[in-house]
């Protein structure tokens, strides 16, 4: 069954870096509009919950992107983007990225969790939803597109001390969902690479941030030459990790 959709985005100036190149942060935010449109197509929106009386909303659990090319401004970037089934607590969905030409610009595969929206905690995912998926599409990362575990290597710089960087949560940042929104901390975790443009970028969220606190972002390299950056609250609690290839 097809259950896919295809979403079109005009890459807009305030989209795009110093090289007029639009950003990771962009581009993350044309892959959550692209899956809120796809969701609510198929009836299982935070609106379709909210109408079934229940208090629930989707949350990123984690993401791996791999861009070949960055589309520039005025470009038009097409974005095709599936359910692809999941299990219990978490359902996947898969996108792939291109020009309107044609051109490929690149892939990503995704985890999403549904939470209670007062009590903050997960709920299983209907077994309807996980119905829905795309059986027609592959995986465009493959069929274990995450790394098992990516872990931030220990002693690291303590939260609020040495160089790790600082960020004040804003109230701007928060979400429908009522926490800081997923993209801003692709933002945090990417500062300190000044600009530099990744062909890899996998994130993992640990917990929620409200507004008002102050994070630290602090960077590691990986084993496997890639660089690893999170986010660390005032309390000293992971906000999310992120494995990062230029």
């Amino acid at each position: 069954m097809k259950t896919g959709g295809e979403y079109l985005f005009t890459v807009r100036t305030y989209e795009c870096g110093a090289d007029a190149s639009a950003t990771l942060p962009s581009i993350l935010n044309y892959l959550q509009e692209a899956a809120s449109l796809n969701a609510s197509a198929l009836k299982f929106s935070k609106t379709d919950f909210e109408n079934g009386g229940e208090n629930i909303s989707w949350v990123l659990a984690r993401l791996k992107i791999e861009m070949e090319r960055y589309p520039e401004w005025g470009d038009t970037v097409k974005i095709a983007t599936f359910p692809r089934g999941g299990r219990r607590i978490v359902a996947w969905r898969d996108f792939s990225l291109e020009t309107a030409a044609g051109v490929r610009l690149g892939a990503a595969s995704s985890e999403w969790m549904l939470i209670d929206l007062a009590a903050r905690k997960t709920v299983p995912v209907p077994e309807s939803v996980l119905a829905l998926a795309d059986m027609e599409c592959a995986p465009v990362l493959g069929d274990a597109p995450f790394t098992p575990k990516i872990r931030f290597p220990a002693p690291a710089t303590p939260a609020g001390e040495g160089d790790a960087l600082r960020f004040r949560t804003l109230h701007s940042g928060i979400d429908m969902n009522g926490h800081v929104n997923n993209v801003h901390y692709a933002e945090w975790l990417l500062e300190p690479f000044a600009g530099r443009r990744p062909s890899s970028f996998e994130i993992v969220f640990r917990s929620e941030s409200a507004a008002g606190e102050t994070v630290s972002v602090e960077t590691a390299a990986a084993p496997d030459g890639a660089s690893l950056s999170r986010v660390v609250s005032g309390d000293g609690r992971e906000r999310a990790v992120a494995k990062i290839a230029f």
